[in-house]
């Protein structure tokens, strides 16, 4: 049996997905068999069924478009976004661009943020993640004094925070996966970036 971490290791190197929440996704969906005996172990899943769903999402992706997104993708639509957004301010004038960030934005306070951070790892933080993290979100462009606030910018079907983009499909996933559906934006954009720092997705 294999767990999904391991899975994910050989669909990357099969190149249907880099995306742990898509696996997740795909079981879910019943698409990739598995049994989850419990939360703490997660799910299972036969190397023979893994086989057989290699086989047909290459069977698949041979007659279709892939229907996966890249984070290229998400940059994309991400950036045409913005464009829009400039495009109807410069019409009506700088307020409304204002207006939507500071309404839309999501803030995550420094203080919190190292206060969820350092309850995550057993070293606190001294752990190279954490320390990590501060430097990339709460001292932009080598910055010595830190921001005591950041945003989450969501447009479109995306949200940008400092170099991570999300898709709105992929938070939702992160958020049942994590458990965090209860969760303010605010904790699960500062969870969901450890995560992603930790996995190696954003550096």
């Amino acid at each position: 049996m294999l767990n999904v971490s391991e899975v994910l290791t050989i669909l990357e190197k099969e190149g249907l997905t880099s995306s742990r929440q898509v696996v997740l996704r795909w079981i879910r969906q019943g698409d990739l068999p598995a049994v989850q005996e419990s939360r703490k172990i997660g799910y299972q899943i036969e190397q023979s069924d893994l086989a057989n769903f290699i086989a047909k999402k290459k069977e698949s992706a041979a007659s279709t478009q892939p229907t996966e997104q890249t984070s290229d993708d998400y940059r994309a639509g991400y950036q045409a976004a913005i464009k829009d957004l400039l495009e109807k301010a410069m019409v009506s004038g700088s307020g409304d661009l204002f207006l939507f960030r500071k309404n839309a934005s999501i803030p995550i306070h420094l203080a919190d943020f190292k206060e969820m951070a350092a309850r995550n790892f057993s070293t606190g933080k001294n752990n190279p993640f954490y320390q990590t993290a501060i430097k990339n979100l709460y001292h932009p462009f080598g910055r010595k004094t830190p921001e005591n606030v950041i945003y989450v910018y969501p447009l479109g079907d995306y949200y940008k925070l400092a170099n991570l983009i999300i898709s709105k499909e992929e938070l939702s996933d992160f958020m049942k996966e994590m458990d965090l559906e209860g969760a303010s934006l605010s904790d699960v954009f500062a969870h969901l970036y450890l995560y992603y720092l930790i996995s190696g997705k954003v550096k």
